[in-house]
């Protein structure tokens, strides 16, 4: 699970990974690279419903896909929602 005060800014950085996986496919990326963005979203979800306050594992992932795949506006997204700013 995500903390409760922190649901919004989480799927909304997951939303965004989204959007760059797409932004990714119409750059016509390597399939490689889409396919490892996608699969660190489909974990993110999954983070979300876990039993267990996966939170600081989800800003994690994100912190990695930002290295890798410039996922910049998820990571930035999720951090300034968390602060409330």
């Amino acid at each position: 699970m995500i903390a409760k005060n922190k649901e919004l800014a989480a799927l909304k950085a997951l939303q965004d990974v989204i959007i760059r996986g797409r932004t990714m496919a119409y750059e016509k990326a390597d399939y490689g690279k889409i396919a490892d963005l996608l699969d660190t979203a489909e974990y993110l979800a999954a983070l979300m419903y876990d039993k267990d306050n996966m939170t600081n594992v989800f800003r994690e992932n994100l912190v990695e896909l930002a290295k890798k795949h410039q996922c910049n506006l998820a990571l930035d997204e999720f951090d300034r929602l968390v602060s409330g700013n």
